[in-house]
């Protein structure tokens, strides 16, 4: 049972299962080994089902007396009680998402680090097309539709993705901002300081993850805005101040994250928020004019 036969929509429903539940209250509750626990179960639960107490001591630095600890404060017997619940749950929830992970086992990348990131890359994207996944996309696109004001942010890279979808919702909709720009979480601050009830943010953090984007989800939260979370993970620290979550995992053989997959989310959320209107027809007409005088024609 591999970690690349989890889909995004199975993700979620683990940590909306039963033990999910219990390792998410740790997640948010528990002392610092606990948090540090729970948030790699949630981001692999089938490593957790599927390797025994020592090697789980081995990938997270935590001693196997402290897991043992860690299983009996959530009220199982023991590790192996633990991971029979684990399992239980991994084994109800996967389901027939692509093979692409077994090919690319099989295949002879030679050991080169290019195919390795190129086969992450398309493993990533291949669970996106999980169809719990385009649902959480629509009711995002709609709440996107009836918000007063959109802001979007992100920080570090995840900066980047957070330009990338406001400049792509801008021409559709009047009211999108982007909260991070030049002047740093000072500012960012002070641009969220009049948000309301009827805005919506738009929050997107991939590891490693900004701790003032969760503040600021957080404030935003308890202005009662709508926040959106787009992240790996629900074990990412923002997803606890989060109305809404589009998950894509990001792991990546080199790098601390791949952007790839949250390009990937975007590019859908403003896809399906531009056909959901026949009005951005003309929009789009509108968009192409202007730009006209401004593009070079093609040789």
């Amino acid at each position: 049972m591999s970690k690349s036969h989890w889909s995004t929509t199975a993700d979620q429903q683990f940590a909306d299962s039963p033990v999910g539940q219990q390792v998410l209250h740790l997640l948010q509750q528990g002392s610092r080994s606990q948090r540090q626990l729970s948030g790699h179960i949630l981001r692999d639960p089938v490593y957790a089902a599927t390797h025994g107490i020592e090697d789980l001591a081995a990938s997270t630095g935590i001693s196997a007396s402290t897991i043992s600890r860690y299983v009996k404060d959530l009220g199982f017997s023991g590790f192996a009680d633990f991971r029979a619940h684990l399992a239980d749950a991994v084994h109800a929830l996967i389901g027939p998402v692509s093979k692409i992970g077994e090919h690319f086992e099989s295949a002879d990348t030679g050991g080169s680090t290019t195919a390795e990131s190129l086969a992450a890359a398309v493993e990533q994207l291949q669970a996106l097309r999980d169809p719990g996944f385009a649902t959480a996309v629509a009711e995002v696109r709609q709440h996107i539709a009836e918000a007063r004001q959109v802001w979007v942010m992100g920080f570090g890279l995840s900066a980047h993705l957070a330009a990338m979808l406001a400049m792509g919702l801008q021409p559709y909709r009047d009211a999108v901002n982007t909260v991070v720009d030049m002047g740093g979480s000072e500012v960012a601050a002070a641009r969220l300081a009049n948000i309301g009830a009827d805005d919506l943010v738009i929050a997107i953090t991939f590891p490693r993850y900004s701790a003032d984007l969760a503040r600021l989800a957080e404030y935003a939260g308890q202005r009662s805005a709508r926040v959106v979370g787009i992240t790996d993970s629900r074990a990412a620290p923002i997803s606890v101040h989060c109305d809404h979550l589009l998950l894509a995992s990001a792991g990546h053989p080199v790098l601390s994250a791949s952007c790839l997959p949250g390009l990937a989310v975007i590019e859908a959320l403003v896809s399906d928020y531009i056909l959901s209107d026949p009005a951005n027809v003309e929009r789009s007409a509108r968009l192409a004019t202007v730009m006209a005088h401004y593009l070079s024609a093609p040789r």
